[in-house]
C-alpha cells in the first residue's frame, strides 16, 4: 500500500513517545478540571499552550466562539491542509464522561507528531479547537462561519469500547417548546387559569403515541425543565427541550414537523400560548469517507491493534462532525477506553477516560491519525481518491 516510507513513519512514532508525556499530562488535567460547553476556557488555553510551545501559531477567539481557536503550523501556501479536530468540553455534573479530555489529547499529539516529520512547505497542520460540541454543536457553528473553507481532510478520534474506524452518527435537531398560560389559585379558582404544564403533559403524550408511526433508527425525546412553581399555582409557565434524531436529513425535517404538530395540538386543546425555539445548532448525519477509514483502519493494524466493526443494529447517537462531513472528507475513529463494554455519558466511562487504558488508547488513535495524514501527505493519489469520493458523494449519509 502506497504512502509514507518507512523511514518515515518510524521517525513520525518517534516524535510521538517524545511528545506523549506533554498531551498525556494534559489529558489528565483537563478531566479534572471539567469545563461545560462555551465555558472551556482554561481547556482551550491549556491546549493551546502546549500546542504554541510545539511550533504552531495560534488563533483564539475563532468564528466569535471565545472557547474555539486554530493553531497552525507550516508555510501558510504550502498544501495541503490536514486539520486535526479537538473536543474538550464536558458534561453537567458527569465531567468528562464522553472523553473529550482524550479526544484533545489526541488530536494535539498527533499534530505534533506530525510536524517533527515534515517540513514547513510540505503541508499546513492545524488543530482546531471545537468547544461545545455536547451543548451547542460547535462544529456546525465553525462550519457556517467558513473555518473548514480550505481544509482538505479532517481527522479526529473518540473514545469507545473498542478500536473502529467508523460508526454511524444520525442527524439531531434541537427543539425547545414553551407554553405560556395563565396562574391562578389550584383549590379556590383553577377555572380561570390556563395550565401550561398540561400542556406540555399532553405535548408529550402526543409523543409517546407518535413513536408508533416513526421508522426505526429514528429517535424522538425530551425533558422538561420547567413545570411550575407550586403545587397550589396553576402554572403560568412550561419549557422542555427536544432531540430529533435520524440518518436521512429529510425525514429529520418531517420529524420536527411532526413534533410541533403534536405541540400545536396541545396548545389548542388547552388554550396555552405557544413558542418555539433551539438550544443548539442542527447537527447533520454523519458521511462516511470509505478511503479514510480504510487507511485509519491499515494504520491501526500496523500498529498492532485489532480493528473492530460497529456491531449491526447498534443505537447512535449524533455529532457534529457530521457537520464538517458535509463539506470536506472527513474521518471519525473510535479507540479503545475499556476491557470491558462501557457507554459514554455514564460515570463508568468518565472513569475509563482517565484510565490507563483510555490513555493508551487515545496514544494508540494519535498515532493512527499522525500516520494517515502523513499517507495524505505523501501519496497524492490517496488524497484525490479521499477528494473524489467526497465530490461523488460515494460515503453513504448513514
Amino acid at each position: 500500500m502506497a504512502g509514507a516510507s518507512t523511514e518515515e513513519r518510524e521517525r513520525l512514532l518517534h516524535a510521538a513517545e517524545q511528545a506523549l508525556p506533554t498531551f498525556r499530562e494534559l489529558a489528565l488535567k483537563l478531566h479534572a478540571h471539567p469545563e461545560i460547553g462555551l465555558e472551556e476556557t482554561q481547556a482551550a488555553e491549556w491546549i493551546s499552550e502546549a500546542l504554541q510551545a510545539a511550533g504552531f501559531s495560534v488563533a483564539r477567539g475563532t468564528a466569535d466562539l471565545p472557547t474555539a481557536f486554530v493553531a497552525a503550523w507550516g508555510e501558510p501556501s504550502a498544501r495541503p491542509v490536514i486539520a486535526f479536530l479537538a473536543e474538550y468540553d464536558a458534561l453537567p455534573d458527569l465531567g468528562h464522561a464522553c472523553g473529550h479530555n482524550l479526544i484533545a489529547g489526541a488530536a494535539g499529539l498527533a499534530a505534533v507528531s506530525l510536524t517533527k516529520t515534515l517540513s514547513p512547505g510540505q503541508a499546513q497542520v492545524r488543530v482546531i479547537g471545537c468547544p461545545a460540541e455536547e451543548s451547542y454543536a460547535g462544529k456546525a457553528h465553525l462550519v457556517a462561519r467558513a473555518v473548514f473553507a480550505d481544509v482538505d481532510a479532517a481527522l479526529m478520534a473518540h473514545g469507545s469500547y473498542q478500536h473502529l474506524a467508523f460508526k454511524p452518527a444520525s442527524g439531531r435537531k434541537s427543539v425547545v417548546i414553551e407554553f405560556h398560560g395563565k396562574s391562578a389559585h389550584a383549590a379556590a379558582a383553577p377555572e380561570v387559569g390556563v395550565n401550561a404544564l398540561d400542556a406540555m403533559i399532553l405535548t408529550f403524550s402526543a409523543i409517546g403515541l407518535l413513536r408508533q408511526q416513526l421508522r426505526d433508527e429514528a429517535r424522538l425525546h425530551g425533558i422538561i425543565t420547567h413545570g411550575g412553581e407550586a403545587a397550589n399555582i396553576i402554572p403560568a409557565y412550561a419549557r422542555a427541550e427536544f432531540y430529533v434524531r435520524c440518518s436521512d436529513p429529510d425525514y429529520l425535517e418531517e420529524l420536527e414537523r411532526r413534533l410541533l404538530a403534536c405541540a400545536r395540538g396541545a396548545a389548542e386543546a388547552t388554550g396555552a400560548r405557544l413558542g418555539v425555539s433551539s438550544a443548539t445548532l442542527t447537527m447533520l448525519p454523519l458521511r462516511r469517507n470509505v478511503t479514510l477509514e480504510q487507511r485509519y483502519a491499515h494504520n491501526l493494524q500496523a500498529l498492532g491493534e485489532e480493528v473492530s466493526e460497529a456491531p449491526p443494529g447498534q443505537g447512535v447517537g449524533s455529532t457534529d462532525l457530521g457537520n464538517v462531513s458535509q463539506v470536506v472528507p472527513a474521518l471519525h475513529a473510535y479507540f479503545k477506553v475499556s476491557e470491558a463494554e462501557v457507554r459514554s455519558h455514564t460515570v463508568e466511562f468518565q472513569e475509563a477516560a482517565k484510565s490507563e487504558i483510555g490513555l493508551a488508547g487515545m496514544v494508540t488513535a494519535a498515532k493512527a491519525l499522525a500516520l494517515t495524514a502523513l499517507d495524505l501527505i505523501e501519496d497524492k493519489g490517496l488524497l484525490a481518491r479521499a477528494r473524489a469520493e467526497f465530490q461523488a458523494g460515494r460515503g453513504d449519509v448513514s
